[in-house]
């Protein structure tokens, strides 16, 4: 791969040569995009190769909510209660599941509205919304104002913004985007195709694959959180291992991902990531896992492929996670999670044993004013039961 020959504010290009172009350049970026595009519902049906219920001739200009649609624009629905809204929506058209077709063909003859027949409309909507609305990304190039260390290499259609800082023998992969303020330390490599939001930092020695996208505020490869007692004073434990970050790994804004202490902590390929999230020193985390808004991994626990944790999770540290488990919202786990399990509350339970629990923690209060009527109704039965025992005292007695 070639490195590019654009200027830098150090006077010097990614392989060390002097500049070929002029400082005006770097400025002046244009916008790499594609103008909005219109298209056919017929044209959109065979992109997503579905069938099609209506007027392929009908002109598609955007994309749309049920509640915003504006007329040119399709819509999706995914269950059959939202088709009156659909229908009566501004919608040119609209993108339903493929187990509607007869009703559709029905409704079509009748309200002119064409309909894409689609085993997974959410799917078919977000490949809609790619085709009409190209991402926006500014033009390869490297800003003036960037400082690009004269041993990093730098591949082909190579965008760096302002006030970039890219460090010793740092590799960038081809058509990779960094925009403004980013921070790539030493010896960090970054895949082909990925892009770094603003003001991302990836620590020295840090891997990033390909396709990764990576948003603002983010930091890749900060110490670990470890530390040691010695004389009543806590002392650092070095963190001298490394960040791996696998292939189309997305990664939300001002999430971070320690260092290990020894080895990598590593995220699998396909997961993505909310923002505000933590992960500790040394987590491993697997292949097409979801990891929702502020969830807290502690060091060491392993993620299994395909695991969900829903916002607020909570983790201790060294736990496993089973393949395909389900932590829900605010879950604080404290043990390992069987595979394919659903576990909540905190400390978690399985989510059935859960429903259990706070079904009868709703049932508290009428159960407390049970119990205080029995203790009422015992204190006047032993007072009862007193006086009788006091009459029969005295009777005795005499």
């Amino acid at each position: 791969m070639a490195s590019i020959n654009s200027t830098m504010s150090n006077g010097h290009t990614s392989n060390g040569h002097a500049p070929n172009g002029t400082p005006d350049e770097g400025q002046n970026q244009v916008k790499r995009t594609m103008p909005m595009r219109h298209a056919t519902i017929g044209d959109i049906a065979k992109l997503l190769n579905a069938e099609l219920v209506g007027d392929a001739k009908i002109i598609i200009t955007g994309v749309g909510g049920l509640e915003n649609a504006e007329p040119g624009s399709i819509a999706f629905i995914e269950h059959e209660r939202l088709l009156k809204t659909a229908l009566s929506s501004g919608a040119a058209a609209i993108i339903v599941p493929d187990t509607m077709a007869a009703k559709m063909r029905r409704v079509e003859r009748k309200v002119g509205k064409p309909a894409v027949l689609t085993g997974n409309p959410r799917l078919a909507f977000a490949k809609v919304m790619e085709f009409l609305q190209p991402s926006q990304l500014p033009a390869p190039g490297i800003h003036p104002t960037a400082i690009v260390e004269p041993d990093a290499y730098l591949g082909e259609g190579v965008t760096v913004r302002e006030h970039c800082y890219i460090g010793h023998h740092a590799h960038i992969g081809n058509g990779v985007v960094i925009y403004p303020h980013v921070v790539i330390g030493d010896g960090a490599q970054i895949g082909d195709n990925s892009i770094l939001y603003p003001s991302v930092v990836i620590a020295h020695h840090v891997n990033i694959g390909q396709r990764v996208r990576i948003h603002s505020g983010s930091v890749l490869g900060g110490d670990g959180f470890g530390y040691v007692m010695e004389n009543g004073k806590h002392r650092k434990v070095p963190q001298v291992g490394t960040v791996i970050i696998e292939d189309d790994v997305e990664i939300g804004a001002n999430v971070c991902i320690d260092r290990a202490t020894m080895g990598a902590t590593r995220v699998g390929a396909g997961t993505k990531i909310d923002n505000l999230v933590q992960v500790a020193h040394n987590v491993q985390i697997g292949r097409n896992c979801i990891l929702c808004g502020q969830v807290g991994l502690s060091g060491s626990v392993i993620i299994e492929d395909d695991a969900v944790l829903a916002g607020q999770a909570g983790l201790r540290d060294h736990v496993k996670i089973g393949k395909g488990a389900t932590l829900g919202a605010k879950a604080g786990i404290m043990n390992d999670v069987k595979a394919g399990d659903f576990v909540t509350g905190s400390p978690a339970v399985t989510h059935k044993e859960f429903l259990r629990m706070e079904a009868a923690a709703r049932k508290l209060p009428d159960a407390l004013r049970t119990l205080r009527t029995l203790e009422r109704q015992v204190r006047e039965l032993q007072a009862r039961l007193g006086t009788v025992d006091g009459n029969s005292d005295t009777i005795d007695e005499e």
